[in-house]
């Protein structure tokens, strides 16, 4: 299998995590509407990404990994464990997981010769995926001056 193939694969597979460690991060806000909203948006966004990183992979002549299951339990798992830890804790993993999305993706671009229309997909990633990284520096804010108010009402 080429290498644009098997760069698009695995950043399916990466989305497909996003995905659901997203899904299970919401359940942990349900006395936070606002913040449970924000994951919602991204998590039907990263949804966004599977469905066009799978439509290009189809369009090229390939299939999806059947290691995407693998990664959504994945994904399930890195959800729920920063929730036990806090919601600054969901926030926090969350910035170094798109981080980490955007490095992939630069480095993917840098190294591959991708068609124009997967070169678009790949950048309209990144470009979500910085959007939610100054949401969850956000959402950290929000947190900070909640407990900040919350001290003073003591």
């Amino acid at each position: 299998m080429n290498q644009v193939m098997k760069a698009l694969r695995k950043m399916h597979n990466m989305e497909r995590l996003a995905t659901e460690i997203y899904r299970m991060q919401t359940g942990a806000f349900s006395d936070e509407k606002e913040l449970a909203d924000r994951l919602r948006a991204a998590m039907l966004n990263e949804q966004e990404h599977i469905d066009n990183l799978k439509a290009r992979i189809e369009d090229l002549g390939g299939s999806t990994s059947a290691l995407g299951v693998a990664f959504q339990m994945a994904g399930k798992i890195m959800g729920r464990v920063p929730t036990l830890l806090g919601k600054n804790s969901v926030f926090k993993t969350d910035i170094w997981i798109e981080e980490k999305a955007i490095q992939d993706y630069g480095a993917f671009l840098q190294k591959l010769d991708f068609d124009a229309e997967s070169r678009d997909v790949i950048e309209q990633n990144t470009q979500d995926e910085r959007v939610h990284v100054r949401r969850w520096k956000e959402c950290i804010e929000i947190l900070k001056q909640k407990e900040h108010s919350n001290k003073g009402k003591e």
